[in-house]
């Protein structure tokens, strides 16, 4: 029936999203039409064995996404702004591996500078190097608690600073540097993918968030592997010394049971002679600062090197390779919880099931070549009861009487719609606020939506959107809140809008940035019912 679906990933995402963005502003008619097409050329598949029968919302998105990519995108030498997102992430991880593998190399020569007198202060190396990964994996677990306690609590606030920051500095260095080989048309096909990714991000959540992550751990990554081979390297061809000193008075007791700790992840298989240094090799790597080192046995300044060299493989590398699987592990978790609930995605499904019908009165003569041409009758069916999304309806208080369940229901039908209830709102304050208390205790199905009738040429004030964030509060979880628009009355109430109407609205309404709140018109084609 549609093609087999295979897992979902970025290219898809942004190539959908791009589409959809694509598809703004376009003639409703033809649009319908078009996905129409699709969905009945997918139907062609349905007698051949082993096809899915099952018609969700994801395979029909899938059937949709695949064939419009294999028209638009489907020569060779032209690339679709999710594969080119994908390409831009491999070499970005290329990069950020072998970074971190230059900047560890640096910092390990820049730190093992021991001239013969003053011994490598095995503190500073844990204090540098160690310390700092440990710390950034206890705020990582701490989020991650915090979010199975509070679901809907955000993260602290560096990782959404830390994240958004790498991801601009990403932009902005791709544009400056890589992006230069490019075509105009392919930067600019590149500019809408990573805009995608920040004006979507309340739809996808952390979905995005996860390929910074991830460069972030092949960086560290990097980082440790260029660090351990400097260590070693300079353990094998020079001289190195290891000692600890520090003004607290600490006891080398104390010392030697902190460092049987921290050595617990490779202590059990290995001997105690090459996992961490005894008492009295502790005792005699003391440097005292006013003695110097010369008293002191080559045996013991030695006795540290494999203690840090596991250090680093245990705490640095091998944490960060366990990180590195975890982001990959919610990443491909983040792309499986992706539900296409959007307006977008129900308005698409939508469009694919439902046939294609005309409900415009019978043109004059003279106008029935034109009317054909631009209304194509391709299926002359009704809607199926089972396309109609439910909506809870209101109407402004004004206007009720007007709109009636008998008046508006065929314009509804014919959007798509079926009114469950109809309320009238915007009667008084205290009318309003029982009317939320009303529908934050009602009990909401799935795929029912809350519709609100708007006049037009009525520019939308501050009072009615801050109504809207209050019904955002009260109501289910990404429950869709449609507004549809109708015009100043004329014959009947339902007239179109002006467009100059309907774009002071749609900024307004997108400035709220709410991805699950969606302004649309009644079809032009149900103005003269």
């Amino acid at each position: 029936m549609l093609p087999m679906k295979k897992n979902w990933n970025y290219q898809h995402i942004i190539d959908l999203e791009y589409f959809f963005h694509r598809d703004i502003g376009g003639n409703s008619k033809k649009t319908h039409e078009r996905d129409r097409t699709i969905f009945l050329d997918t139907q062609k598949d349905q007698d051949r064995p082993n096809q899915p029968r099952k018609t969700t919302r994801k395979n029909l998105i899938w059937a949709w996404l695949t064939t419009r990519t294999s028209k638009e995108f489907g020569v060779a030498d032209k690339r679709s702004p999710g594969t080119i997102f994908t390409d831009t992430l491999l070499l970005a991880k290329n990069i950020s591996t072998l970074k971190g593998v230059i900047v560890g190399l640096v910092a390990g020569l820049s730190f093992f500078t021991y001239t013969g007198t003053t011994p490598v202060n095995v503190f500073h190396f844990l204090l540098f190097f160690v310390v700092p990964q440990l710390v950034f994996v206890a705020l990582l677990a701490t989020a991650c608690l915090l979010h199975l306690v509070r679901p809907r609590a955000a993260p602290p606030s560096f990782y959404s600073f830390f994240f958004r920051a790498m991801t601009t500095k990403a932009i902005a260095t791709l544009h400056k540097q890589w992006l230069k080989t490019f075509s105009a048309e392919k930067r600019g096909s590149i500019t809408h993918a990573f805009g995608i990714i920040k004006s979507r991000s309340n739809i996808y959540g952390s979905l995005f968030n996860w390929p910074v992550f991830i460069l972030f751990q092949l960086f560290a990554i990097g980082f440790n592997l260029g660090l351990l081979a400097t260590t070693l390297l300079k353990i094998l061809a020079s001289d190195l010394a290891f000692g600890w000193q520090s003004t607290l008075q600490l006891s080398a007791e104390g010392i030697y049971q902190a460092v049987k700790f921290i050595a617990l992840p490779w202590s059990w298989f290995l001997p105690q002679s090459v996992s961490f240094p005894s008492l009295a090799e502790i005792e005699g790597s003391r440097i005292i600062l006013k003695e110097g080192i010369y008293h002191l046995a080559t045996q013991n300044l030695i006795a540290w090197w494999p203690f840090l060299a596991f250090c680093l493989l245990f705490y640095g590398l091998a944490f960060r390779f366990g990180l590195l699987i975890f982001g990959r592990v919610m990443e491909k978790k983040s792309l499986a919880q992706i539900q296409f609930d959007t307006p977008d995605c129900i308005s698409l499904a939508q469009r694919m099931q439902t046939p294609l019908v005309s409900t415009q009165a019978a043109p004059e003569p003279d106008d029935i070549e034109i009317a054909q041409a631009v209304v194509p009758q391709k299926e002359p069916m009704q809607r199926q009861s089972n396309t109609l999304l439910p909506q809870v309806v209101l109407i402004p208080d004004d206007i009720f009487l007007t709109c009636s369940s008998l008046k508006l229901n065929p314009h509804l039908n014919n959007n798509g719609f079926s009114a469950q209830q109809l309320y009238a709102f915007m009667a008084g304050y205290d009318e309003d606020q029982q009317l939320i208390e009303l529908l934050a205790s009602r009990d909401w199905k799935i795929d029912e939506g809350l519709l609100i009738v708007m006049e037009a040429w009525m520019p939308p004030l501050v009072d009615f959107l801050s109504y809207l964030r209050s019904l955002r509060q009260v109501l289910p979880e990404n429950t869709i809140i449609n507004i549809t628009l109708i015009g100043k009355p004329g014959d009947t109430i339902f007239t179109p809008a002006q467009p100059s109407n309907y774009t002071v609205w749609k900024n307004k309404i997108t400035a709220l940035g709410d991805p699950y709140l969606n302004l649309f018109q009644f079809a032009a084609e149900s103005n003269n019912l």
